[in-house]
This record gives C-alpha cells, sequence and structure tokens, in this order.
C-alpha cells in the first residue's frame, strides 16, 4: 500500500479505490467507497461522516451509503446540491432535522452540471478514515522542516515580488540559498570550494 496525503474527502476515496492508504491531518470520521460486490461490510451508523462525490457517476454517496443524486444548481454559490428525500425517511442515522432528507452540496462549475447519473450497480463500503501518527510523522521531518526554515531563519515567510514568473525566479534562488547553506552544513565549505573547482 502506498501511502499520500489528500485534503478532499472525494480524492480520499478515489486514493482508496486504486489502492492508495491516505493519511491526513485533520481527519477522524467515516467515509463509503465503491468496491466490487461481494465486498460489502454491514453499515449501522457512522462516526462524523462525510460524503463523497463521485465525478464518474454524477452521484454523491453519504456516510451511510445511500446515493445522492443531483436536484438543483445554486448560481450565486456555484455549487450542486445532491438528495435523495425517499432513502433519508428509511434511513436508521438521523442525520438531519429537514423533512425533505439530508442535502450535499458539492462546488462545481455550472457548465459541469447534468441531471444525468449512474447509480446502476453502485456498491460501497464504509471506510473509517485516520492518520496514522506515525506516518504522518514523518511528513513532518521530511517537509515541513525545509519549509519552517525558510520561513523562519531565512525570513522568506513571504513574497517580495508579484506574478508567477518572477515568484518562480525569487523562490528558486531561496531555495538555492537553502540548499548551498545545507551542503556547507553537511560536508563543510572546503569540500564544497574542491567540488566547484573540479567541475570547473
Amino acid at each position: 500500500m502506498k501511502t499520500i496525503l489528500y485534503a478532499s474527502v472525494s480524492d480520499i476515496a478515489a486514493a482508496i479505490q486504486i489502492g492508495i492508504d491516505p493519511h491526513v491531518a485533520g481527519t477522524d470520521y467515516n467515509i463509503c467507497v465503491p468496491v466490487q460486490e461481494g465486498e460489502v461490510p454491514e453499515i449501522n451508523s457512522h462516526n462524523n461522516g462525510r460524503c463523497i462525490y463521485l465525478k464518474d457517476r454524477n452521484v454523491a454517496v453519504c456516510p451511510m451509503g445511500k446515493v445522492l443524486y443531483p436536484g438543483f444548481y445554486k448560481k450565486k454559490k456555484g455549487e450542486v446540491v445532491f438528495y435523495n428525500s425517499e432513502a433519508c425517511k428509511v434511513c436508521s442515522c438521523r442525520c438531519t432535522k429537514e423533512k425533505r432528507g439530508f442535502r450535499y452540496k458539492f462546488v462545481m462549475a455550472e457548465s459541469d452540471f447534468k441531471k444525468e447519473y449512474n447509480d446502476k450497480d453502485l456498491i460501497v463500503r464504509q471506510v473509517h478514515i485516520k492518520p496514522n501518527k506515525e506516518i504522518y510523522n514523518q511528513r513532518k521531518s521530511l517537509s515541513e522542516h525545509p519549509f519552517g526554515t525558510i520561513k523562519r531563519s531565512m525570513d522568506s515567510g513571504y513574497c517580495l515580488l508579484k506574478g508567477k514568473t518572477k515568484v518562480t525566479a525569487e523562490f528558486s534562488l531561496i531555495f538555492l540559498a537553502y540548499n548551498l547553506k545545507r551542503v556547507i552544513n553537511i560536508i563543510g565549505s572546503k569540500k564544497l570550494r574542491e567540488f566547484i573547482k573540479n567541475r570547473v
């Protein structure tokens, strides 16, 4: 199993479907993900559940495994409202007091909104998403340290220039300086000078 970091619940579900074991900070909830026939454990309740959007089917799935269908588009907020009133009426988990049932809102461009969907042979299983602390701490030691050093010690917590090209050039110089400092701390300035002299 590979490990990767995601922020979107729908992206987490997509990662699980292709065999990736996601570990994301701040997660501690249940979601339902599509599976092959014969892999369906019983779903009785959920812990702080989240809905996911299945783009290829144009449906949403609630944490109790109920399929929510595209209802209408909210232009002002730029989001699609998914719901399934009939499923909510017979669901054992009362997620909402709304008489029309639970409504899931998903941000989407109006041009991508469509009423057509495909829920044929859709089978889901419930998964609890919670990061493994040991694995997540590895990320801090690999990624957070250099960025923290650059922001604090090198006083580069913000950009002096504007525009993608200029900012890219600015940060290229910052990371070059950071890498040179790391090389000097690891092998020393004398060896670095010798290496540069031999290369030239």
